[in-house]
């Protein structure tokens, strides 16, 4: 009988672990966001001068992907 509760309690326990194991990005209804490149250093400039950069920012999830704050170092 020991070892049939103990089967039982392992059957409960392994969906419980592997769904608290699984990254944020695998749940249902997340986004992921992805950006390239994920940095760039940009050259040496004159005082004045215009630099720009593109950078590709998507959602790669299936929930929408919220943009609330851009900041720089």
């Amino acid at each position: 009988m020991k070892y049939n509760s103990i089967i039982f309690f392992i059957k409960l326990l392994i969906p419980f672990l592997i769904h608290s194991w699984m990254p944020v990005a695998m749940a249902e209804d997340s986004s992921i966001i992805h950006i390239d490149p994920i940095s760039f250093t940009f050259p040496s400039a004159f005082e004045g001068e215009i630099l720009s950069h593109d950078f590709v920012v998507s959602n790669r999830g299936s929930a929408d992907l919220e943009i609330k704050d851009v900041t720089h170092q």
